[in-house]
């Protein structure tokens, strides 16, 4: 594992003291840890979203049967 440093302000050095401890986790690596998996699996499920929504909406516009009606003319 890569070892990284963050700096905060005392305060919430403190806050983060007292939730780690309220939340029995075993380190603040390890909370830490877990926060960014959470923003990094979010962000691929956001995008997994929006190309579902849009491969949705593509496929409204291709499979138009009025669409098939007028090129089976032509084709």
């Amino acid at each position: 594992m890569k070892t990284i440093t963050i700096k905060l302000p005392e305060e919430e050095a403190k806050e983060l003291d007292k939730f780690i401890k309220k939340r029995n986790y075993p380190s603040k690596s390890e909370f830490i840890r877990n926060l960014i998996i959470e923003k990094l699996d979010r962000n691929k499920k956001e995008k997994i979203g929006w190309m579902i929504l849009a491969e949705k909406s593509m496929n409204k516009m291709w499979d138009n049967k009025k669409d098939d009606e007028i090129w089976s003319k032509y084709l």
